[in-house]
């Protein structure tokens, strides 16, 4: 898919209502029961955070994704592979300034370049206690991705068609905490993606395909 076609979509993208939970559960840990805003109990008081979901056209003019593998560091998240994003500094005007803010610290963006087309449902993690308001938003033109080694180890460019229309589901055997366990997962190239990751992917393509078949 071009650049073109892909802009006439996001009228629509904005438009369609949202799978939240029952997206989100087709890719959630068994371990873990999908919390959104709405259901979580009264005495949790999660942090709040947000990640962009960046669209753009790579050299061929074929719209990719971005993803970041984090680096190897002493947190539940170390290692695994994630969208840009992250908490709020007392200076962002709201929580897209956020993700704007964290996309260029990680990835080198400019702010001015994402062009907004909307949010995702909200997800709550558990293990970090955050929960995250997933952007979507898009780039007019390829980018050369400047990471940041401090917190980037390697960036994954996905070609969107491929991630639409291919089936890159499968259970996988993971070691998250010490724990051996079974989880559903996205495979990129040998390259697995799991847990809020994958759950916020999984909406997103619900929203994607639903467009594409009207």
């Amino acid at each position: 898919m071009d650049l073109t076609l892909f802009k006439i979509l996001t009228s629509k993208l904005k438009q369609n209502k949202l799978a939240g939970e029952v997206a989100h559960s087709l890719m959630a840990p068994p371990y873990r029961m999908v919390n959104s805003e709405s259901t979580l109990m009264p005495e949790i008081q999660p942090k709040m955070a947000s990640v962009l979901l960046l669209l753009y056209p790579n050299e061929f003019g074929e719209m990719n994704f971005v993803l970041t593998r984090r680096r190897v560091y002493k947190g539940i998240h170390s290692g695994q592979i994630s969208f840009p994003g992250g908490k709020p500094d007392p200076l962002d005007d709201d929580l897209w300034a956020t993700a704007l803010r964290e996309t260029h610290e990680e990835i080198g963006i400019l702010s001015d370049e994402v062009i907004y087309i909307r949010s995702l449902s909200k997800l709550y993690v558990p293990p970090s206690n955050f929960l995250i308001i997933p952007y979507v938003g898009y780039l007019q033109s390829p980018y050369i991705f400047k990471p940041d080694p401090r917190e980037v180890k390697a960036i994954l460019e996905i070609s969107l068609m491929d991630f639409i229309n291919k089936e890159s589901k499968l259970t996988k055997q993971l070691n998250s905490n010490s724990t051996s366990i079974k989880v559903p997962a996205y495979i990129f190239d040998q390259n697995v993606v799991w847990g809020a990751t994958a759950m916020i992917l999984s909406e997103f393509k619900m929203l994607f395909s639903a467009v594409l078949a009207k």
